[in-house]
């Protein structure tokens, strides 16, 4: 018990250590220790390249050297695998040993490369394979030693045996067959746990030549008899049912919808880059403008570190605004580029400060961009707002032709026609203005301002202080005349 808690005791006082160092010691510490992994990790590899050319693993009882690295060294049974591959292929070609010291090459790698290191392209293919990635390596590997394309396949997998229900023993005897069955007892109800989720293994992609690809995945019911029904419907365009042609084409029609929504992308854009405000009214960025920041970044994270290293991340891209929208930052394409997830956050922490963005995680709200619409948030503001001054213009019309009297005074008055008279009702008798509202976003045609039966389109602006006196005060001696009458200030 003591030694437990002397073991606890120095892994924490090992992590306050770890916590109290600054963020550049941190990193330069980190790179020392891989250093040093590398070099034994070199030295342990070489080692056991030795045992195996002087077979001292039969000597520790071992039948051989991935049985010795297994029951003796206790390491699993990849870990064997690499270090023996690697072991093997250093003595054949000893450059192999100083590239993974040096952190060119790692033990995937060399064990993808070891079976092709073969002839006079060692050196070449060990240059080309310096600081790539498994992935990376496996399509080099595909373009020295192509496959053959597979066939486009459908096939139903077998059930698992505990899917399958228990089936009754048969018996064959001279009387006949004998059922094995126990009698049927009375059924127990009892609550039995739900089976645990399966989860279906994930896409296999497995590059067979030069820009050629073996993808393989498990689909269920529902997704194969879809594709029977798409390839029943693509008849005419790929008449030999390829599933690879139909898969592709729907992929690419679904990727043209994702991009034109996220990123503003089509063939037949309605506004240029010059025909674009971007002023900020919300956080929505106009389409020309997400079009023009994606085509200048390529699509790719445009962090930059202090060694001028790109970020290559192309998934969960961000707009990421250089001068902050929370600080009155507009939406110029200056001031927008794209940003990873990560990224986006970690420069939000520096220009907001740390404390101010974990609260706001934890908080748990989210800001969204609003959603893209035909006229745009302005015009649906301003249809909101004109909605909600036709209607007050019925209620004081409403109110003044119930009083007969004082119906004119009041209305002579200019606060009162000036409530009338409001900003948004005079906008709308511009004839550019009213063709943008004639449109409420969602393709429905709202009808012309009314009142009284009346269209307000039709009335000149001139007009209105007029057609607002006579239909208040019907009269006339008071519709022909140009003005209102001033207002006695005795009475």
């Amino acid at each position: 018990m003591r030694q437990k808690y002397e073991c606890y005791k120095e892994s924490m006082s090992h992590e306050r250590k770890l916590q109290s160092i600054s963020d550049d010691d941190l990193l330069r510490r980190l790179s020392e220790l891989l250093s040093q992994s590398r070099r034994v990790e070199s030295e342990l590899v070489a080692h056991i390249g030795e045992v195996d050319e002087r077979r001292l693993y039969a000597r520790e009882g071992s039948p051989s050297l991935f049985h010795f690295c297994t029951e003796v060294l206790h390491l699993s049974e990849a870990e064997a695998y690499l270090r023996i591959t690697a072991a093997r292929a250093s003595r054949a070609e000893p450059a192999i040993l100083t590239m993974l010291r040096d952190g060119r090459l790692h033990l995937s790698a060399i064990a993808k490369i070891a079976p092709h290191l073969t002839g006079p392209h060692r050196a070449t293919l060990l240059a080309r394979a310096t600081h790539k990635t498994k992935v990376q390596i496996e399509v080099l590997i595909a373009e020295l030693a192509p496959k053959p394309d597979v066939p486009a396949t459908m096939r139903k997998l077998p059930v698992r045996p505990s899917d399958t229900p228990s089936s009754p023993t048969l018996e064959l005897r001279p009387g006949g067959v004998k059922n094995e069955m126990p009698p049927a007892q009375p059924p127990v109800v009892q609550a039995a746990p739900p089976p645990p989720p399966v989860k279906p293994p994930a896409a296999a992609v497995q590059p067979l030549a030069p820009a050629r690809y073996k993808i393989s995945f498990t689909a269920g019911a529902e997704l194969y008899g879809k594709l029977n029904r798409l390839r029943a419907l693509m008849w005419t365009s790929v008449p030999d049912g390829d599933l690879a042609a139909i898969i592709e084409e729907a992929v690419t029609e679904k990727l043209e919808r994702l991009e034109s929504k996220r990123y503003g992308k089509t063939n037949a854009p309605r506004k240029c880059l010059d025909e674009t405000d971007a002023t900020p009214d919300s956080r929505y960025i106009p389409a020309p403008i997400r079009r023009a920041v994606c085509a200048r970044d390529s699509d790719q994270c445009c962090f930059i570190d202090s060694q001028g290293r790109r970020c290559t991340a192309r998934e969960g891209l961000e707009f990421h605004h250089r001068s902050p929208f929370g600080r009155d930052g507009d939406h110029n394409v200056e001031n927008l580029c794209l940003m990873c997830h990560a990224h986006n956050a970690y420069l939000a922490e520096l220009d907001y400060g740390k404390d101010v963005m974990d609260r706001y995680r934890r908080s748990g709200s989210l800001v969204r961009e609003a959603a893209s619409t035909y006229c745009g948030a302005r015009n649906r503001q301003d249809i909101s707002s004109q909605r909600r001054s036709l209607n007050s213009l019925r209620l004081a019309t409403s109110s003044l032709t119930s009083n007969s009297g004082a119906t004119r005074e009041a209305t002579n008055s200019p606060t009162v026609f000036q409530s009338l008279t409001c900003d948004s009702l005079v906008r709308t008798e511009s004839r550019t203005r009213r063709q943008a509202l004639l449109n409420d976003g969602c393709g429905s045609r709202i009808r012309p301002a009314r009142f009284n039966g009346l269209e307000l389109a039709r009335i000149p602006e001139v007009g209105i202080e007029r057609f607002l006196i006579a239909k208040v005060a019907p009269s006339d001696s008071e519709a022909k005349c140009s003005k209102p009458a001033p207002l006695d200030k005795g009475t």
